[in-house]
């Protein structure tokens, strides 16, 4: 197994490796030894891909040999990394591989474009950033990672951003070699009120009441915090004139007023982010504590009181929410192309595996499967989907994140509650409303843009 040259096993442990970046493979153009790539084409160790652009992978043969390479590289590297990286210290290491390294294969070579998580606003700190580089150019100098370039299938083939890849077998390694604990428990429960509170900072500048409570009651339910968590910060902002006392979801103002939506950001890096980075560089550092000072009541305690829809009221509703689905549907596809369906299930397989579950799932009950297969997409697929081909769909970061919100409106307040047959309030109706008035302008916009045939 071991009879290619040195030089031919460095072209496969790239291609092995670099395979990571997705499921298409390598792009061949980052191959760059031509007479090596044919050794191992003509020995079956890789093989070629094409969709629009043009890839390689490893073979079962290939992936075998490329295993054993990379366990043996780590075993002839481990003491020379070891002294690359002793200048790190050991939580920031923990930090980069509890946060990320334990979740993914691919890591980013620029500074993340949105901080709503207080782990990349941690990360895009100067002197974490330049260990996130040293830490990473400290295993591609070692063999055990490679830079190589994302990209999606679209017409004619589009790069994305330059990344790190690694392989599962430098993942485990770095699992069991240096996952320290960056944060003690109740450090934790403090910085995750970090991007509850930056989210806060924008749905509550809005005047209209009602929308701004329901937006925040949604952060609150899909981020597992509680008022109590946060009563206790707000009103510590409070003191410095930064937003109004907390008032809380029964009240008939606002959760709370945001007075200076500046200064919010400004103490959240102040009072978590900064003290987090100095803890990870082993500096003095603490992270604020905050004090309940009443008790808030629960989020099962919340209780809408708008009136409920007539019989009538509720078939124009669900006329209203499934014809924006079936819309949405259709605008993807013509985006997207002809082969669109290769195209999602080449740059994002995990979508259209789901899709064939469901598939699968109707056929086992004796249900005639759907003639579409995009019409077993939920809101996480449409999200994906618009996310990996941004640049289609949306016209900037701040754009893409506008329709995502009103993606969630739409399903969580229009589409789950009248398909499950849940109570759907007037509330309910008029913020769904809302929301598939702002997609449709949104898909009427972009569908004058030229698109992908």
């Amino acid at each position: 197994m071991m009879d290619i040259s040195i030089q031919t096993q460095e072209v496969l442990l790239k291609v092995y490796i670099g395979q990571n970046i997705n499921r298409s493979g390598i792009l061949q153009s980052e191959i760059k030894d031509e007479e090596q790539k044919q050794i191992l084409l003509s020995e079956s160790f890789i093989k070629e891909n094409h969709w629009y652009l043009h890839q390689f992978l490893t073979t079962d043969k290939g992936s075998t040999l490329g295993e054993t390479l990379v366990k043996k590289r780590i075993e002839e590297k481990e003491n020379q990394l070891q002294t690359k990286l002793q200048d790190i210290p050991q939580k920031v290491l923990g930090f980069f591989v509890k946060r990320y390294i334990s979740k993914k294969l691919v890591f980013i070579t620029q500074k993340p474009r949105f901080m709503d998580s207080w782990e990349d606003s941690v990360l895009t700190d100067g002197r974490i950033w330049l260990l996130w580089d040293k830490f990473f150019a400290s295993l591609e100098s070692c063999g055990l990672c490679i830079k190589t370039y994302d990209y999606v299938s679209t017409r004619g083939g589009e790069l994305r951003d330059l990344c790190y890849v690694i392989s599962p077998e430098m993942q485990e390694f770095l699992i069991n070699r240096y996952s320290v604990s960056d944060f003690t428990s109740n450090q934790e429960e403090t910085l995750k009120l970090y991007p509850i509170l930056t989210l806060a900072n924008r749905i509550l500048t809005t005047e209209d009441i009602d929308y701004a409570r329901q937006r925040y009651y949604e952060l609150l339910k899909s981020c597992s915090i509680t008022e109590d968590q946060l009563a206790g910060i707000v009103n510590d902002m409070n003191k410095e004139r930064i937003t109004s006392e907390y008032h809380g979801l029964l009240s008939e103002k606002k959760p709370f007023e945001v007075m200076n939506p500046i200064g919010v950001q400004t103490y959240l890096d102040k009072n978590l982010i900064k003290p987090a980075i100095n803890i990870l560089l082993e500096r003095e550092g603490k992270i604020k504590e905050y004090i309940i000072e009443k008790k808030i009541p629960s989020l099962s305690e919340v209780k809408a009181e708008w009136g409920l829809l007539d019989h009538d009221e509720l078939g124009v509703f669900y006329i209203m929410v499934s014809s924006l689905e079936r819309e949405l549907r259709e605008f993807v596809k013509e985006k997207l192309g002809k082969g669109w369906i290769k195209r999602i299930e080449n740059d994002i397989p995990d979508v259209v595996k789901r899709w064939k579950e469901k598939e699968k799932k109707d056929e086992k009950w004796g249900i005639d499967p759907e003639r579409d297969i995009m019409n077993y997409a939920d809101l996480e697929d449409y999200i994906e989907v618009i996310k990996k081909y941004d640049r289609m769909f949306v016209d900037s970061d701040r754009d893409l994140g506008n329709v995502i919100t009103q993606l969630e409106i739409w399903y969580n307040h229009g589409r789950n509650p009248i398909m499950h047959s849940r109570t759907v309030t007037r509330q309910k109706y008029d913020t769904a409303k809302s929301a598939i008035d702002f997609l449709k302008q949104w898909m009427r916009r972009k569908a004058s843009i030229l698109t992908y045939k």
